[in-house]
């Protein structure tokens, strides 16, 4: 029995021991000798205690002791505890920006029929057609047409066209069609225009592309002409639609004065415009748009858009 207490009592005096020298050694000792002496006892010490807090219902999440945001400038020392936030990314669409397909309340009523592309002996051209409620009007000056070669604004032209008028916005109804010719207007700068039934006399002088045909006057009956001389009538009679005489080789003709006063005042522009210019059917749907060194149309392929005044959407072609 003694010899067992004796035993017991050694142990419990070797673990005092070690406790004492354990502390001893580690606060007075230099930290060298005691990592060699007592490894473990001095990680547990440096180990950092890690806090953890629980939320009901989850795992264990850890808390860092320090803040998270606190960042510390290694050049100045100091700490900056506002963190450098990316800006968030949202699906909202950004109000300032404009949709470049928002429609137009002319969308499809106004569209591209054709392009025509340039060659040899003829420019250029994009046709755009039009097709309107009844007593809709449209002012499409001002639109444009775009694509991958640049774009068009729609100029003014003179709607019952005579040289001295002025240009005024190209306001259209019903249904029409409208060329967007890359060329020089053979009628000179600011003469767009839109077609009339007496212009056929203006090819006599000028070269029009697209070529065109009108009616021009109203040939007279025989019984209308019965007065003049008979070489006079048969000359009417035989001048082609929209001609204008041409008598300087026709002596008799030429020598007649109330033949060739009647022949002046009736087969060219001036005299059937002052006839016809108030006709209900005097102008035709079809526009000269002059838009010399916008040759925006590729030749081979591209995407065409119309957009109105406002920069709206009216018309896509693909080509």
């Amino acid at each position: 029995m003694r010899t067992i207490f004796a035993v017991i009592l050694v142990v419990l005096t070797a673990i005092a021991a070690y406790y004492f020298f354990d502390q001893l050694i580690l606060q007075k000792l230099p930290s060298f000798f005691s990592y060699n002496l007592f490894p473990f006892a001095v990680n547990q010490q440096n180990q950092p205690k890690t806090p953890f807090f629980y939320n009901e219902g989850s795992a264990s999440v850890y808390k860092p002791k320090t803040n998270p945001l606190k960042v510390i400038n290694k050049s100045t020392n100091t700490t900056n505890t506002t963190p450098s936030l990316s800006p968030i990314q949202t699906n909202e669409p950004n109000e300032n920006k404009k949709d470049p397909e928002a429609l137009s309340p002319y969308f499809e009523k106004v569209r591209i029929s054709e392009i025509r592309n340039e060659s040899y002996y003829y420019p250029s051209l994009i046709g755009l057609t039009y097709y309107l409620d009844p007593n809709e009007k449209i002012n499409l000056t001002g639109w444009k047409v775009k694509g991958r070669q640049g774009e068009i604004i729609i100029p003014k032209a003179i709607k019952k066209y005579q040289p001295y008028f002025q240009a005024e916005d190209v306001i259209v109804e019903n249904y029409g069609t409208i060329y967007l010719i890359n060329a020089q207007n053979p009628l000179g700068i600011n003469k767009n225009f839109q077609l009339n039934k007496c212009m056929g006399y203006l090819t006599n002088y000028y070269n029009f592309y697209p070529s065109f045909s009108t009616s021009c006057s109203s040939y007279p009956q025989l019984s209308q002409i019965s007065y003049l001389n008979p070489e006079c009538q048969e000359f009417i009679l035989r001048l082609s639609n929209c001609e204008i005489p041409d008598y300087s080789k026709n002596s008799k003709i030429a020598m007649d004065s109330q033949c060739v006063s009647y022949l002046n005042s009736n087969f060219n522009y001036d005299s059937c415009f002052k006839k016809y210019s108030n006709d209900s059917d005097f102008l035709l749907n079809i526009w000269y748009l002059y838009v010399g060194g916008s040759n925006i149309a590729h030749p081979l392929h591209d995407t065409l858009y119309i957009f109105d005044q406002k920069g709206l959407l009216v018309y896509k072609y693909i080509y």
